[in-house]
């Protein structure tokens, strides 16, 4: 069977292939051809990412997925993790571990943002090697200082207290430019826009009289953020009021 193989196909790794699973398995050529393309393309997507020697390819939860989706039904991809550079050593001997290991939770989760995934803090203990109390507790200290890291239960919502959105809406409306929220947020300067538009629909709605439920299916924004939305908004227009008044 091998000779429906051509002749400048067989000198190449693709026409080894063919002949291998034909002649060894009893394939016939198009079974032969969709296998090698299913393979090739498993390889391509897992395997010769670009990758440099300081990095690892780590499976995250596609940030496509929606939040209370079991792990284990998770679509997973691979991203490329950045888990040395040159300037960690001067961080440490400048500002300590505890402050190396707080940059270091901040760009892992940037790097898989911005490649389509998003870790979760048991994902950054893992990678890190400490326990998860101790990303915990570096995540909280970030978010005391008016930060915010884009980990799965930041994005997607999940959990007790403040959304992120809500974080960036109260900056902005403290007169912080957009850039300066990019800086102390770390969220892309697009998703800073997209938040505070969506905060003006959410507003504009609830001043037409809209429910809650109603907003929700208009702008795909969840019920707790337009709680805090509109928490926002009657607080600082009772402050624009009492300053009027004054």
């Amino acid at each position: 069977m091998t000779i429906i193989i051509s002749n400048h196909l067989l000198k190449s790794p693709e026409g080894f292939f063919k002949r291998d699973v034909i002649d060894g398995y009893g394939l016939s050529r198009v079974e032969a051809n969709v296998l090698w393309d299913y393979v090739n393309n498993f390889i391509k997507e897992h395997y010769i990412a670009c990758r440099f020697d300081n990095q690892i390819i780590f499976y995250a939860v596609s940030a496509a997925e929606p939040a209370g989706k079991p792990i284990k039904e998770c679509r997973l991809i691979p991203v490329n993790l950045t888990l040395y550079r040159h300037t960690d050593r001067k961080i440490r001997a400048k500002l300590g571990i505890p402050a190396l290991r707080e940059y270091l939770v901040a760009r892992l989760s940037e790097e898989a943002h911005h490649q389509g995934g998003l870790l979760s803090q048991a994902d950054l203990a893992e990678i890190l090697i400490v326990d998860k109390s101790t990303v915990k507790r570096i995540v909280k200290r970030i978010k005391a200082r008016g930060g915010s890291i884009p980990t799965r239960g930041e994005i997607k919502d999940i959990g007790p207290g403040i959304s992120h959105k809500a974080r960036i809406i109260e900056l902005l409306l403290k007169r912080y430019q957009p850039t300066e929220a990019v800086l102390k947020t770390r969220h892309s300067l697009s998703s800073i826009t997209r938040y505070f538009e969506n905060f003006i629909k959410v507003v504009y709605l609830h001043n037409k009289g809209f429910s809650i439920v109603k907003i929700r299916h208009l702008t795909g924004t969840s019920e707790k953020v337009i709680g805090e939305y509109l928490e926002i908004y009657a607080h600082y227009r009772k402050n624009e009021e009492t300053t009027a008044k004054d």
